[in-house]
């Protein structure tokens, strides 16, 4: 019989916040510059919903930029501080009819456990987060040209190209969380 730490162990966590604009804000007023590395290939995944049906993230494209946070299990809470910062700051600066948050389950290695019983695993979270998880079952994210750890959070922007813009492996510190506002100004312009 599989138990809920087990299971919980194979599941990962990735919020993905897509966000069409911010407006000017006094808070955030400072000019940012994409990365000035090479820029990624374009990036896309259709994953099965919790609500039904299935998500592209090539649907944001050219409309909304995609925010990807993506943890293994003994890193999902690293960011939640984070994580709540940023569906605050969206909340609070009225973004919500521009902003479609998605969690990803990472469940590449779930093998043979029944699916159902994952996703009465997933619901929590849902629950938690109040948006919509995404399921890939296939570890997608784990590989080209996504390439996200899974021993680490996981922190990426993806302008409206579908372009990584940003990646951060880690604890979201205040350093990062700046240079990470920058990185999203800039993908919005």
């Amino acid at each position: 019989m599989l138990t809920r730490p087990l299971v919980s162990g194979l599941l990962s966590g990735v919020m993905v916040i897509a966000a069409a604009s911010l407006p000017p804000l006094a808070s955030r007023a400072q000019d940012a510059t994409p990365s000035a590395s090479t820029p990624s290939p374009v990036v896309d995944a259709t994953l099965d919903s919790m609500r039904g049906g299935r998500r592209s993230l090539s649907a944001e494209r050219g409309r909304r930029v995609i925010v990807l946070f993506y943890e293994d299990r003994p890193h999902v809470e690293l960011n939640d501080a984070f994580k709540g910062e940023l569906l605050r700051f969206v909340s609070d600066n009225h973004l919500g009819e521009r902003v479609v948050p998605y969690g990803v389950a990472n469940l590449g290695d779930v093998g043979a456990v029944p699916q159902t019983l994952v996703r009465s695993m997933i619901q929590p979270l849902v629950d938690r987060w109040g948006i919509d998880i995404l399921l890939d079952w296939e570890g997608v994210m784990r590989r080209a040209p996504f390439s996200f750890r899974t021993n680490a959070a996981n922190t990426a922007i993806v302008d409206r190209e579908g372009r990584i813009v940003y990646r951060h492996a880690g604890r979201m510190e205040e350093a990062q969380r700046r240079e990470f506002y920058r990185a999203l100004r800039g993908a919005l312009r």
